[in-house]
């Protein structure tokens, strides 16, 4: 398997995974071991998806990153949420269907329990182009891989409540999924306004988090729902919105006066956002770029927890489920090797383990003409480049990634195994070494 831009698609690759409808639930467009086509790709617009994954024998083995069950499973939910969100923005007086979003994460977690190798964030699921449910989707999905990285920290965070319940995500998912349901509720110009500029500090797209909270309260466990309202509360009391303290000013949550889960839908907003810039589409709803590359996305998400904003334990757990360079990845060494992305280890995100792919591939992507290449040459030697410090990633799919890399700045920054110092960290610990004395499992 080897993952393309849908851009760079060419007639004659064969699908290692499906294409699944943009509007049609559960419904496959296209079949894995299809062969491209002119035709589909002149209509490589209407497919929905920014990547797609082409078959090349010698990486068959990354199959198991990007299962097609779990595809499907993710392709349901995705455009039952995109129904719903459509449905709400159609009318002030019109309801969401709760059993859609109930039915939609528990069968999620169920599949992500039962092929944890599988549980990685590859790429968009719904059609780029209904960025509100897409952007739903997604921090839905993203909170979930996070909150089951995190059963050890959600207990130690939930001390008041058994650990049976502690570790229960499923309110969790239904909080990120509806993280955004007050935007319905918002004028569309206030939304377009947003989606252009991103400017967060406009009051009138600020109350999306109450009309939000007043759509699902009493609905939704109560965790869920304040997680709706405080999904925008900031580590350093930046966020919003504020509350009245007494006989002080009204001011934000700040540190642990923030629910675990609005701290990490607030790390998947954030990611989701930044992996998709302003300005994506034109007037008419059509595609102007792709996202951002992940290793951006997650290095620019790294600037706000280092500055205090966001849950650093949190950061881990988003580095060890989304891959700063996913398999499959094709990416070019500062040595000029074109390599793919083979394997990683998320407390070294940028240094994953890649194989050299053969010249003639170069040519079997850019050159039609030399397609069945794809098929004749296995993979030049595994290259792990956290023992090889003089080689770094230059680009990935394209895209200059050079000054998106980063590093730890301590030891453990980023393993999820080792707590973070300071207030966050303290109850996290306190888990993590009872966990550790009794043979358990941490993230």
């Amino acid at each position: 398997m080897l993952t393309l831009p849908t851009t760079r698609a060419a007639a004659g690759m064969k699908l290692a995974l499906p294409v699944v409808h943009p509007d049609k639930p559960g419904s496959v467009r296209l079949k894995p071991g299809c062969e491209l086509d002119s035709a589909a790709l002149v209509r490589r617009n209407e497919l929905g998806v920014r990547r797609i994954a082409i078959e090349y024998p010698p990486t068959a083995f990354l199959l198991r990153y990007a299962r097609a069950d779990l595809l499907n499973a993710q392709s349901e939910v995705a455009q039952a949420v995109a129904g719903e969100m459509d449905k709400m923005s159609t009318g002030l007086h019109t309801d969401f269907d709760l059993q859609v979003y109930v039915e939609g994460v528990r069968g999620l977690i169920q599949k992500l329990v039962d092929d944890p190798a599988a549980a990685l964030f590859m790429h968009d699921i719904v059609d780029a182009r209904k960025p509100l449910a897409s952007h739903a989707f997604n921090v839905g999905f993203l909170s979930l891989l996070i909150g089951l990285k995190l059963d050890g920290y959600l207990v130690a965070n939930r001390a008041r409540i058994t650990h049976r319940r502690a570790m229960n995500t499923e309110a969790l998912g239904l909080g990120a999924l509806l993280h955004d349901i007050g935007m319905t509720r918002l004028p569309a110009a206030v939304v377009a306004r947003f989606e252009q500029t991103r400017d967060d500090t406009d009051p009138a797209w600020r109350a999306h988090v109450t009309l939000g909270f007043d759509l699902v309260k009493g609905r939704i466990p109560a965790t869920a729902s304040a997680a709706v309202l405080h999904h925008h509360q900031r580590l350093d009391g930046s966020g919003f919105p504020e509350r009245t303290r007494g006989f002080g000013p009204p001011s934000a949550l700040r540190g642990e006066e923030i629910h675990t889960f609005a701290r990490i839908i607030a790390v998947a907003d954030v990611f989701d956002r930044l992996r998709n810039p302003p300005g994506n589409t034109d007037d008419l709803g059509n595609l102007r770029t792709g996202p951002v590359p992940t290793v951006r996305a997650l290095r620019d998400t790294l600037i706000q927890v280092r500055a205090g904003k966001l849950d650093p334990v949190v950061f881990k757990a988003l580095l060890a489920v989304v891959p700063a360079f996913a398999p499959g990845t094709i990416v070019t060494l500062n040595d000029d090797r074109r390599c793919v992305v083979t394997g990683w280890d998320p407390t070294q995100p940028c240094s994953p383990m890649v194989s050299v792919l053969p010249a003639s591939l170069d040519e079997a992507i850019a050159d039609p003409s030399h397609i069945g290449k794809l098929h004749e040459e296995s993979l030049g030697q595994p290259i792990d480049l956290t023992e090889r410090r003089d080689l770094r990633i230059m680009t990935a799919d394209g895209h200059n990634v050079r000054s998106d890399l980063f590093e730890p700045q301590r030891e453990f920054e980023f393993d999820l195994r080792v707590p973070h110092p300071g207030q966050i960290g303290e109850a996290w610990q306190s888990i993590l070494e009872s966990t550790i004395a009794a043979g358990g499992r941490v993230g």
